[in-house]
């Protein structure tokens, strides 16, 4: 850990894993939209978490986004 961390406490990502075929899916009422990830994030706590963009290029955990369903491999799309 960065002595910053240490001393905000502030979890961070440290580290990007590719996510090739991999999708977080969203639904909207009946329908299912599917956003491919663009990484995987290694935060300093150690949990790995999905990461995806928005419209305007933002990256972010679609976990976060309303809407959100899951994430899954999207083998053959």
């Amino acid at each position: 850990m960065t002595e910053t961390m240490e001393i905000t406490g502030e979890v961070q990502i440290v580290q990007l894993i590719p996510a090739d075929g991999w999708v977080a899916v969203y639904k909207d009422g009946d329908t299912e939209v599917h956003a491919a990830l663009v990484a995987w994030g290694l935060r300093s706590d150690g949990e790995v978490v999905p990461l995806d963009t928005d419209p305007s290029g933002t990256v972010g955990d679609p976990r976060e986004t309303a809407g959100f369903d899951r994430v899954e491999r999207a083998i053959g799309r």
